[in-house]
């Protein structure tokens, strides 16, 4: 990874647009109190590293291997303000009354999930987050759209025909466009529409692109390593102030220390 992105901030060094320096008048303090930072876990991180995790702007994203939470897991995912859980089919009614427990955790399915009915069997009102991999047919857009997400997030593998990407753009809830870094198409996009989908690319594609990235969606977001040079997030954030961090912790402790000295240095308050 080390490897990967000092290739690729040679190449954007080498491009018409760096992200160093800082733009003039950039300010030097490196808090930014509307930042949201998505952190994607998995459910066996120790419950320590969690727990640190969970403060006010982290959305919490928790992979799971079984839909059996364990107890310490769940009062971890209650602090979070914001917190989507993976879910797969068939589920338990004892392990669907543990979300009685987290009235703020929304669904977090495989859109091959969607008929199984499982996001009616949690008990309260619950936010869909949809996760599509591959093609996107009208088929699959329709049940999609009947399901009423909030949160579509697409990668699609092959560039999307013009069709598709209209059925995409059509869908309801805040809707996110992950392309493959050959994919990634160089614009500028101005001012971001809230309504437009958002692309999610990782820092090391963004610097080798030296633009913004298509689509021109408000909360374009940054997937990067949580350990990252001070003078890259900073420049990120300053030239687009919506743009969302991504950190893909997994089961990592190391890289969950990391991320919660990052989350210190951002100013994103202690954890609860």
């Amino acid at each position: 990874m080390r490897g990967a992105l000092a290739v690729c901030l040679a190449a954007a060094a080498a491009q018409a647009q760096d992200q160093r320096p800082l733009p003039r008048g950039s300010p030097d303090d490196f808090v930014f109190a509307s930042l949201r930072v998505n952190a994607v876990v998995q459910e066996d991180l120790d419950p320590d590293h969690l727990r640190a995790l969970g403060r006010p702007n982290v959305v919490l994203w928790l992979r799971t291997r079984s839909n059996t939470l364990r107890a310490s897991t769940v009062e971890d995912v209650a602090r979070f303000d914001e917190a989507w859980v993976e879910l797969r089919p068939p589920l338990k009614a004892v392990d669907a009354a543990v979300f009685a427990r987290l009235p703020r955790a929304g669904v977090w399915l495989d859109a091959r999930y969607l008929d199984s009915g499982l996001q009616k069997r949690v008990p309260g009102a619950r936010r869909l987050a949809v996760e599509v991999s591959g093609p996107l047919d009208d088929e699959l857009a329709q049940r999609i759209a009947k399901a009423r997400p909030s949160f579509v997030r697409w990668k699609p593998g092959a560039p999307p025909d013009v069709l598709a990407w209209a059925q995409f753009r059509a869908l309801p809830g805040r809707k996110v466009f992950v392309p493959g870094a050959d994919q990634l198409l160089p614009v500028k996009c101005g001012e971001k529409a809230a309504d437009e989908p958002a692309v999610e690319v990782h820092v090391a594609s963004l610097l080798a692109l030296a633009s913004d990235a298509y689509p021109c969606g408000h909360g374009t977001r940054v997937v990067l390593r949580p350990d990252p040079d001070r003078w890259l997030v900073q420049s990120v954030l300053v030239r687009d102030a919506s743009v969302e961090l991504v950190l893909e912790l997994g089961s990592d402790e190391a890289a969950a220390s990391k991320a919660r000295v990052l989350l210190d240095e951002l100013g994103l308050g202690p954890y609860r």
